[in-house]
């Protein structure tokens, strides 16, 4: 959160880079390949191109989480001290991990970005961030499926919300108060929520 705030000012400042409150317009690219056809990333196209861009950034995730490197960070989540004492180098794990997380959640940005055909300060602002813990915290922590889960669920709210009172009532209220009892009576999220009723 920190250093979105940093990059925040930064964007929102250095106008002549990033084009400050009005930030950056641009349209749709496309790349032609030799002796075959023209890509561009029409309303179809993108749909098509960003879910197979989740779907092997997921592939990609599990892969990563079941092999011994993803065990560590398991075993840092449930106890750091213990996988520090049998001698695993924490902190480099934790810097891969951040690494990581960084590199997916960059590509999510450009996708982002492209399909809106604008780039504003506000993709990097703290509130965004706070999305995508909100996202976490719904579908469940731990898991790879649980933010996909939690964050239709968010939009889906929203929309209800937004529907439901219309302009005159702020639809985040009724959202929040959502989020509030999911983290009283649904900790584990959604995802836990379904795990736990279908090992009854």
């Amino acid at each position: 959160l920190i250093f979105a705030q940093i990059f925040y000012v930064v964007i929102f400042t250095w106008t002549s880079v990033t084009g400050g409150e009005n930030g950056l317009i641009f349209s749709r690219p496309h790349f032609s390949i030799p002796f075959l056809y023209d890509v561009r990333f029409t309303t179809a196209t993108l749909h098509w191109f960003v879910l197979a861009a989740v779907a092997g950034s997921y592939l990609i995730l599990r892969r990563i989480t079941q092999s011994p490197f993803g065990m560590v960070l398991q075993s840092i989540r449930e106890n750091e001290a213990r996988t520090r004492a049998i001698g695993y180098p924490v902190q480099n794990y934790k810097i891969v991990a951040v690494m990581l997380s960084g590199i997916f959640a960059g590509l999510a940005g450009v996708l982002y970005a492209i399909q809106n055909e604008f780039a504003a300060p506000d993709f990097v602002y703290f509130i965004t961030s706070g999305d995508t813990v909100i996202f976490n915290v719904m579908g469940g922590i731990g898991t790879l499926v649980g933010p996909i889960v939690g964050a239709g669920f968010f939009q889906l709210l929203r929309e209800l919300f937004s529907r439901l009172f219309g302009e005159q009532f702020p639809y985040l209220i009724p959202l929040g108060v959502v989020f509030i009892a999911m983290i009283i009576f649904l900790p584990q999220g959604i995802m836990g929520f379904a795990r736990r009723c279908l090992n009854k």
